[in-house]
């Protein structure tokens, strides 16, 4: 299985007045990114705030996003701890669920050598869904230089991704398709670059955005080669 290319629309965690998770709005925000004709979602990602969930509550989240997509669209869960055995627990869990692929990005303060590539690999060699990494220095800390990412693709189960999301985020991802054709590449960071990303080869994009049926217009017009069209559907964007 890989992921599909397209609209992958990262979901933010419900929560009521009292800090409590609001888990009746998980079905609401179900079937908007639905309707809105995305290919996948995220869960419990950084806009989730998964950082700030007790692990009771993210099982929770995690169960009832699945129950209330019921298979309708792909999801992607993220699991990203500092702990290897923790991501590994995490991942597990989440493949269980239902899950059809799961995220992690590189715990806070490591660099790109053999002790991340280890714990990148016990990840991915856990699970048999597709593994998402997600290359976000400005949360992480963590560089990952393209010849990096791109030794992963050996290591990761098949139809594995990259979210790129350190800029130039286009240049990174047309040199990681270059040196990695194997590897899907996402972009993310809102969708800001969306259009350059498409252009330099991504599959795509997995980001939070209010309005994802937009994105949804612009990746379709690209994918028909309607630039004319998706280069003024980005710029109202």
């Amino acid at each position: 299985m890989s992921l599909a290319a397209g609209v992958h629309s990262v979901v933010a965690t419900p929560f009521a007045p009292d800090e409590a998770l609001d888990e009746a709005s998980l079905a609401t925000l179900a079937d908007y990114v639905v309707a809105a004709g995305v290919q996948g979602a995220l869960v419990l990602g950084v806009l989730g705030e998964a950082d700030r969930l007790a692990d009771s509550e993210r099982e929770r989240v995690q169960a009832g996003f699945l129950a209330a997509i019921d298979g309708r669209v792909q999801v992607t869960v993220g699991v990203s701890h500092p702990s290897t055995v923790v991501c590994v627990e995490r991942a597990r869990s989440a493949e269980r669920a239902g899950a059809d692929a799961v995220m992690v990005a590189s715990p806070p303060g490591s660099v790109a050598g053999q002790a991340l590539r280890r714990h990148l690999a016990r990840i991915a060699g856990s699970v048999s869904v597709p593994l998402v990494v997600q290359d976000l220095p400005q949360v992480s800390g963590a560089r990952m230089p393209v010849e990096f990412l791109a030794s992963l693709a050996t290591e990761l189960p098949p139809g594995s991704a990259v979210k790129v999301e350190d800029p130039p985020t286009a240049a990174k991802i047309a040199a990681l398709r270059e040196a990695a054709p194997s590897l899907l590449a996402f972009g993310g960071l809102g969708g800001v670059s969306l259009l350059h990303e498409l252009d330099a080869g991504s599959a795509g994009t997995m980001t939070g955005f209010a309005l994802p049926g937009l994105l949804v217009e612009i990746v379709e017009a690209h994918r028909l080669g309607e630039r004319a069209r998706a280069r003024r559907l980005f710029g109202e964007a």
